[in-house]
């Protein structure tokens, strides 16, 4: 099974990439700000599940909240619509955010 992990370098992520690697799960794609954009098609493409961890939970203003959470989730449904993959997505928020 090949696993997405969106917000790889979070707290959160970086603790379930762990356990998944425990549990033997060995295609993990860990997609963070760091990573090339162009990979997203691949991951997107590829994915079994998806873990979506990633967000801006402490904007400097509305316009990096809304690219950070609204803008790039936007993206990755689009892109798995592009490559009409179903999977199941788990997605996290945040109470951080005001």
């Amino acid at each position: 099974m090949k696993i997405l992990v969106t917000g790889a370098k979070g707290f959160i992520a970086k603790n379930l990439i762990a356990e998944l690697r425990n549990r033997n799960y060995n295609d993990i794609f860990e997609y963070s700000r760091e990573t090339d954009p162009s990979l997203l098609d691949k991951y997107c493409k590829e994915a079994d599940f998806i873990f979506h961890l990633a967000g801006i939970n402490r904007p400097k203003d509305h316009s990096e909240f809304m690219e950070g959470n609204f803008g790039f989730t936007s993206l990755l449904l689009n892109t798995l619509k592009k490559y009409q993959n179903n999977c199941p997505i788990v997605l996290s928020s945040s109470i951080q955010a005001e």
